[in-house]
């Protein structure tokens, strides 16, 4: 078990170093960097797009057709789904 582990150890750090020379060179180094801001940009959101989803939400409007008709379009598809699931019961 102790072996497997020394082996296992041995076999991170190889490849740990390979990574680090990896990244040593110039292209690599720009296309990694890359990654992390693409990472970093998906998992914590700029400031400029923290307060956009909530434009439209809750009631809609009167006054809208196309969000009323995509509303009244796609309040059917639970009733029509729950149908068929009985229909086939």
């Amino acid at each position: 078990m102790k072996n497997s582990r020394t082996v296992g150890s041995y076999v991170l750090a190889g490849a740990g170093i390979g990574a680090l020379l990896w990244v040593a060179f110039k292209p690599n180094k720009e296309s990694f960097q890359g990654m992390l801001q693409t990472v970093k940009n998906k998992v914590i959101p700029s400031k400029a797009t923290q307060g956009l989803p909530i434009e439209k939400a809750g009631l809609s409007d009167p006054m809208d057709i196309d969000d009323n008709k995509m509303v009244s379009e796609g309040s059917m598809y639970g009733v029509h789904y729950y149908n068929k699931n009985e229909q086939d019961a």
